[in-house]
């Protein structure tokens, strides 16, 4: 007799989820994240990689573990896993997400006056740096008339240092017949204060540019959630 109830309970929970995952899309698609919980959205995220289970805890478990929404796409599928319930397909799943937020950002950027796309920028360095464990130096080549060429990653090190060698950045440039740079790099410590090292760094290819007629506009830091322009606090001068 147990069995047929068992089975009955089984079928009432399934009932249940199904209904609770329809309600959350349907509340989605008439409002999009509007009146949703953090939890809430990672639930509808994992009903698509987990489509058979109710993952609502696995929802709540993952913002406990991790403390927030961005930190839960900033952490490795390795971290990710490390969740009771979260296994490889789940694990790519956010990984997936986040990568093509910023493709799409990126996408965004070409053939378009970057100067006139500050905030989207920004938005596209946070997304593509914030989170690393360890530097990263990049750089955004444009046009003369500061359209988007390419932005390559040409070094990364250690969690406080990376070695950069000027002439890498200038031969890319003559590669792509670039005429006008942005540099950017992360702090993944987290101090939002450009280095003297830094600064040096900034001025010292600002030199080396001018003399291939290449103009550097200026340099980005990433540090966690901020994305901060030398230009504007002061660490580096307007080259006209």
């Amino acid at each position: 007799m147990e069995r047929p109830h068992r089975k009955l309970i089984a079928t009432v929970l399934k009932n249940n989820h199904q209904g609770h995952r329809k309600r959350l899309r349907q509340r989605f698609t008439s409002d999009g994240f509007q009146g949703f919980h953090d939890y809430e959205i990672i639930e509808l995220l994992l009903s698509y990689a987990i489509p058979r289970k109710d993952v609502k805890p696995i929802a709540k478990q993952m913002l406990e573990h991790f403390g927030s929404l961005p930190a839960i796409f900033e952490s490795t599928a390795q971290e990710l896993q490390l969740i009771s319930g979260v296994g490889t397909e789940s694990a790519m799943f956010f990984q997936l997400i986040r990568q093509t937020s910023q493709y799409y950002l990126q996408c965004s950027l070409k053939d378009k006056v970057v100067l006139n796309q500050v905030d989207k920028v920004k938005k596209y360095l946070r997304l593509r740096l914030q989170g690393n464990t360890t530097e990263a130096f990049g750089v955004i080549y444009m046009d003369n008339q500061h359209r988007y060429l390419d932005a390559p990653i040409l070094f990364k090190g250690t969690l406080d240092y990376t070695t950069i060698f000027p002439r890498d950045i200038i031969k890319k440039a003559l590669e792509l017949d670039a005429k006008a740079m942005i540099l950017f790099h992360n702090h993944p410590g987290g101090s939002t204060e450009a280095s003297t090292s830094d600064i040096q760094l900034t001025k010292k290819l600002q030199t080396l540019s001018q003399l291939m007629e290449i103009k550097v506009l200026d340099h980005f830091l990433i540090a966690e959630t901020h994305v901060l322009s030398f230009l504007e606090h002061g660490w580096m001068t307007r080259q006209d």
